[in-house]
């Protein structure tokens, strides 16, 4: 089936019907499964869209979409600076920096080529 047959087919499914939010989601998911002959009827192609999913992983972003998960990524950063971090070098004030940089090149680089 083509993309273009398989469009039209979820198309003519929902073209026309009034349906809520979640409605919607779950007669797209069951069209969706019959279209693509993913499952052989309704009743089938209902059951798999009622399975809970996995949550998606989250993605480290870099640049303007940044800040979203910066705070996550900066609380676990920290974390383990804590559980990494060399006191006997942070006690001095001269050596302070070495410490934090050793501490995140552990976290962040786990295995230095």
């Amino acid at each position: 089936m083509s993309r273009v047959e398989y469009a039209s087919c979820v198309g003519k499914g929902l073209k026309g019907k009034k349906f809520t939010r979640d409605e919607r989601r779950l007669e797209f998911c069951i069209l969706s499964k019959l279209c693509s002959h993913k499952s052989k009827d309704r009743e089938e192609a209902k059951f798999i869209c009622s399975q809970p999913k996995e949550p998606k992983p989250l993605k480290a972003r870099a640049g303007k979409g940044q800040g979203k998960y910066c705070d996550k990524e900066v609380l676990e950063l920290s974390q383990c600076m804590v559980e990494n971090i060399d006191m006997s070098l942070a006690s001095n004030i001269n050596s302070i920096g070495t410490a934090i940089t050793n501490s995140m090149l552990r976290c962040k680089c786990p295995n230095p080529q």
